[in-house]
């Protein structure tokens, strides 16, 4: 369609044209709004760029691994409901390997919501042309703008466009899925109202990752509190930069439709529910790839340092678990090229000068470890799949205040639960006590190889089985060893400034100074990625909950409960000890 043809479409909006009735001044402003947000599609383009993502982006990679929902037909999806793709984001190359895949796979063109930072000459023009069209980052106050844009979605649906957007709004820096931003949920649910007798919508969740992100060392530096760069459509462009570096599998898992045929209720509960239903479903089917499993195995390695035999049988395990617990896996770590998939991931590392080889001489064996300054880009691969392995984590600390005495009986355990579930709810969308305690009773049957089916029932285990559980899931035992040290640090700092109210920044930058000093003496804190910024401030959130600190008028923060925050400081080092102390016991088994 034409643009006159499409501002057509927009302006037959009933909310929009019923605006116009009563205001027809405010016309002028529709069409400059809808202007910018418009992208000239075109199919020619699509099918042109296919082809030079064929000789040239792929090139960077060893190619895209598209899995889909068995049973999947586009074509026939789209005859019997309006599509919308919500997958999450991780690269700008994200933009490219969805629209490429739909259609390389499927003919499929679809229309991307994009960022208004990326319709600038000329890549604006060719990014329209490709799929996107383009939203503001704010408009809250502006009525009229939001009034536009949700017509332009009714002009979407309307026409069967397939959409897709991105659910988190911007672009994860730490690997952690972001909580979804609500805007285009609820855009889409009362345009779709406004379609009367149309179709149900079905939202498709879309686990995006990626084995190297092309923008690791920009997260990092804001991670470590450097000044975030504006955002631009150049920095797409600037991924072909990167021949002299590996870039290995994209993956995309689609998961299975959610269908809404209207919504009932207040909007505004509709479109939260909708919205941390696709969250969670984004999630769940996260695939566990090679370069995040070894990024998982090596960073919890208290010692740093692991042989290739060390790693492989790690790795192993930790399949075997995700294969037991239905967690995802990507296709090679599924098969018999499982060792090759791994060895590939950690060339990958090496050559990408994350991990170094040192050589042994008298040992006559060769050790890897990932350098320390490089610890924080690991990361981010460990963090797009450590949601998977939270009640796993928890059932090791769990297990050790069981086998000593602390937790005495199902109550007391139940509270020990929600104690840990309420530590972590800053970091992660988590499921609900009673569904972590169903994993966890998941995770104790695989280990014994026997159903148990209650909280009870662990209380009277014995202690070889106890024992039995705490080897099936030891890997995990400090995958959140970082988080805790992140917020004994933040402790500390609180405590630090207890004396007088204080701002955020000035919590940053003592809490950057304690960690320094911490890691240089090596008492509790071991791992240089305890510390980034935004897991630093979320801790305030947790502090404010626990009533330890309370907020002034003026947003500085005074700190009211010191017993409690001592406590605290107490709990994060004997919690962080406990790992410590369950390592030891299975390094020497």
């Amino acid at each position: 369609m034409f643009s006159d043809e499409v501002l057509n479409v927009v302006l037959s909006n009933p909310k929009l044209a019923e605006r116009l009735a009563s205001r027809p001044d405010d016309l002028t402003k529709v069409k400059k709004i809808f202007k910018e947000i418009h992208g000239e599609f075109s199919p020619t383009v699509v099918n042109s760029a296919v082809k030079i993502i064929d000789a040239t982006f792929l090139k960077l990679y060893d190619g895209v691994n598209l899995e889909v929902f068995p049973g999947t037909d586009f074509h026939d999806l789209k005859e019997k409901y309006h599509i919308i793709l919500v997958p999450n984001h991780q690269s700008h190359a994200d933009y490219v390997a969805l629209t490429y895949s739909m259609y390389k796979n499927f003919e499929v063109a679809i229309r991307v919501a994009a960022g208004i930072n990326l319709n600038v000459f000329p890549m604006g023009q060719f990014f329209g042309k490709a799929g996107a069209f383009f939203i503001r980052r704010s408009f809250t106050s502006d009525q009229l703008y939001k009034m536009t844009f949700e017509a332009y979605i009714y002009y979407l649906l309307k026409t069967n466009q397939v959409v897709e957007f991105f659910f988190e709004g911007g672009r994860t820096r730490t690997g952690k899925l972001l909580k979804p931003k609500y805007g285009l949920f609820q855009m889409l649910l009362e345009s779709h109202a406004q379609l009367k007798g149309s179709k149900p919508l079905m939202f498709i969740p879309v686990s995006l990752a990626h084995e190297h992100i092309p923008e690791e060392k920009a997260h990092a530096r804001e991670l470590g509190g450097g000044k975030k760069k504006p955002e631009n459509g150049a920095q797409l462009f600037k991924i072909f930069k990167l021949f002299n570096k590996r870039l290995g599998t994209i993956h995309l898992h689609f998961g299975e439709g959610i269908i809404v045929e209207s919504f009932k209720g207040e909007i505004k509960e509709a479109t939260q529910k909708l919205a941390f239903q696709c969250f969670t479903a984004v999630g769940r089917g996260m695939p566990i790839t090679p370069s995040s499993l070894l990024a998982l195995i090596m960073l919890d390695e208290p010692s740093g340092a692991l042989t290739w035999k060390q790693i492989e049988e790690r790795a192993m395990d930790v399949v075997e678990y995700c294969k037991a617990l239905n967690i995802p896996l990507t296709p090679t770590l599924k098969s018999s090229l499982f060792g090759n998939s791994l060895r590939s991931a950690l060339d990958m590392f090496i050559g990408n000068k994350k991990i170094e080889v040192l050589k042994r001489e008298k040992l006559n064996q060769v050790f890897y470890v990932i350098k320390s300054e490089r610890r924080v880009e690991v990361l981010y691969h460990k963090n797009m799949i450590l949601h998977h392995f939270l009640v796993s984590g928890i059932i090791n600390s769990t297990w050790f205040n069981v086998f000593n005495g602390s937790i005495k009986d199902g109550m007391s355990l139940t509270r020990y639960l929600q104690t840990k579930r309420k530590e972590l709810k800053y970091e992660f969308y988590l499921p609900t006590v009673k569904e972590m305690i169903r994993e966890a009773l998941n995770i104790i049957s695989y280990a014994l190889g026997r159903k148990v089916e209650s909280i009870d029932e662990c209380m009277k285990l014995s202690s070889q089985e106890l024992y039995q559980i705490a080897t099936k899931v030891r890997r995990f035992s400090t995958a959140l060893s970082y988080l805790y040290e992140a917020y004994y640090i933040s402790s500390l700092s609180v405590k630090y400034l207890a004396s007088e109210s204080f701002t955020q920044e000035r919590f940053i930058q003592v809490a950057k100074e304690l960690f320094d000093l911490e890691l240089e003496h090596g008492r509790v804190v071991k791992y240089p990625e305890s510390f980034a910024v935004p897991i630093i401030k979320e801790t305030l959130d947790y502090h404010l909950n626990q009533k330890v600190l309370e907020r002034n008028e003026d947003r500085t923060f005074k700190v009211i409960d010191i017993p409690k925050l001592d406590a605290s400081i107490d709990k994060f080092i004997r919690e962080l000890n406990d790992q410590v102390s369950i390592n030891l016991k299975f390094n020497k088994a």
